[in-house]
């Protein structure tokens, strides 16, 4: 591009440029001939805006492109402010100006320029001297066709719509997770106070005790679905693989789920395969799908119904291993044909608009796809209709390795028969739950010392002696990582086992726990089988 005579001649014959702000071509600065030449160059709308006593931005040039979008003549805009020529369009142009003006390219997409309807995206840049002084703006515009407008403009409405249907999940799922968890709160509220008022009643006790341990368990369960959404949506989860028989992890998920499944009376008839199953597989996590496959079936079916769960082996071409297959059927609610697509969905819950909802948050199918797919298999839903019953199956590769079944419940069952005595620490700044937690580790004979802050832990700590401490991570003060660090540094607590028992929970937490120094991180409430296990694996 060059700024040559020829180019001035050029654009004077195009326009009568006697009304430029700037008076004649000849005197005209150097910046403003480089915005010529591109303006000349420009197949697209193209205005020179400056800096003026009447207005910062004053039009003094614009090309052919431009004259025919604004449909008149130089002469009768030049030397008008730009907000008098585009005042339709001047209210979303004014900040791309004022940018350009201040040193900085701007731009905007989809805006409408002139009189006419077409669309354009515009972009704004400051014209600079040599010194670098700003004067005014170069000011472009390409046009978007009608097919491409259109898709802009459904793009938009596409997004508002997904907008608002999150914003209705979301207050629904707000609603229904202050539901669900005020439902085990209230019996268990209730039974602490019948168990105030008969405390002289054994029967009593032990009827309420029945109910708060299903309460706290479906209180448990609800938040651990939670969280493992959310650490499976952000690709925290940790899947801890090994080659197990399927049909032990069936019968363990069995066992979870039966209390719930007889409390509504419901029938279930189990079939597992005739012989060994071994997957390569994290056991809890596919328990976890299969409880959860249950709990559904229960919740799902009216009392006094039948669940039907089946193991077996099929051979597909396209997997030379073969797969393992858990179904489970019952005689429920069914699916109706418009909910088949979505039923995984995240906070889909089948009937919930239609009084045919048991309660849940509608995530527990959801979670039972994400962990499915984590170990390379797949789960799919079949049902005839509303009210007909339904199918998921679940289908996982068959393990590649070969091991000797039963090693692992050997070397647990040789572990737990050399159980002893330890001594205890508990650490937490929840009275109650140390308290807690002392009692049931009382019941097996361990000495204990509790602490409800890191300051008197330490002091317990170096006279007590602990084979074993647990600690509560989020205490004020000192917190469950320092005072892990601490311990780890006495030379007489060398050997001792630390374990988190704490209410955070996150991968990120997890790792923290290992920096400090914890052997063991587990999330509250810890079950007593979990303590256990814990203590019977100590040499």
């Amino acid at each position: 591009m060059s700024s040559d005579n020829r180019g001035m001649r050029a654009l004077v014959r195009n326009h009568d440029w006697a009304a430029t702000a700037l008076g004649d071509a000849a005197g005209w600065p150097p910046e403003l001939r480089v915005a010529v030449d591109l303006m000349l160059d420009a197949r697209q709308p193209a205005l020179v805006g400056w800096r003026t006593p009447a207005s910062d931005a004053m039009p003094v040039l614009f090309n052919d492109a431009y004259a025919s979008l604004l449909g008149e003549q130089p002469g009768q805009v030049l030397g008008q402010p730009l907000a008098d020529i585009l005042p339709a369009a001047w209210p979303r142009l004014a900040p791309l100006v004022h940018s350009a003006l201040a040193g900085a390219a701007a731009w905007l997409d989809d805006v409408l320029l002139g009189p006419g309807a077409r669309h354009f995206n515009t972009a704004f840049s400051p014209l600079r001297d040599a010194a670098g002084t700003v004067h005014g703006f170069f000011h472009t515009a390409c046009a978007l066709d009608a097919g491409e407008h259109g898709r802009v403009e459904a793009a938009l409405q596409r997004q508002a719509h997904e907008s608002a249907e999150a914003s209705r999940h979301r207050s629904e799922f707000l609603a229904v997770l202050a539901h669900e968890l005020r439902n085990p709160m209230a019996p268990i509220r209730t039974g602490l106070e019948i168990m105030r008022l008969r405390a002289d009643s054994p029967e009593t006790i032990e009827r309420v005790r029945e109910m708060l341990e299903r309460q706290t368990r479906q209180m448990t369960h609800l938040i651990d679905d939670l969280l493992d959404v959310a650490r499976v949506t952000s690709g925290k989860i940790e899947i801890r693989k090994q080659l197990v028989d399927l049909n032990r992890v069936v019968a363990s998920a069995v066992e979870t789920s039966t209390p719930m499944i007889q409390g509504a009376r419901h029938v279930l008839d189990v079939e597992m395969w005739g012989e060994p199953l071994l997957l390569d597989i994290d056991p809890t996590r596919v328990a976890q799908v299969i409880n959860n496959l249950l709990t559904n079936a229960a919740k799902y079916t009216p009392p006094g119904g039948s669940i039907r769960l089946t193991v077996h082996k099929e051979r597909s071409d396209g997997n030379r291993g073969g797969q393992a297959v858990v179904a489970v059927t019952d005689s429920g609610v069914g699916i109706p044909p418009e909910h088949q697509d979505t039923i995984f969905e995240m906070f889909n819950q089948v009937g919930r608009n239609s009084g045919l909802a048991q309660g849940g948050l509608g995530i527990g199918l959801s979670l039972v796809r994400q962990l499915v797919a984590l170990h390379g298999g797949s789960v799919s839903a079949e049902s005839p209709g509303a009210g007909l019953g339904s199918t998921f199956t679940v289908r996982l590769p068959l393990g590649a390795r070969m091991a000797v079944a039963g090693d692992d419940t050997a070397r647990q069952d040789r572990r737990t028969a050399q159980r002893r005595t330890y001594r205890i620490l508990v650490v937490d700044d929840n009275t109650d739950a140390a308290e807690s937690l002392s009692l049931l580790l009382q019941l097996n004979s361990h000495e204990i010392r509790t602490a409800t802050n890191g300051r008197d832990a330490l002091a317990l700590a170096e006279a007590f002696v602990p084979d074993v401490a647990f600690l509560d991570i989020g205490m004020p003060g000192m917190t469950g990582f320092e005072l892990a660090t601490r311990l780890r540094a006495m030379p007489a607590l060398a050997r001792m086992t630390i374990v988190a028992v704490t209410g955070w929970g996150s991968e990120e937490d997890q790792a923290r726990s290992r920096e400090a120094g914890f052997d063991q991180h587990f999330t509250k409430p810890i079950a007593a089988e979990t303590v256990s296990r814990l203590l019977a694996a100590l040499d």
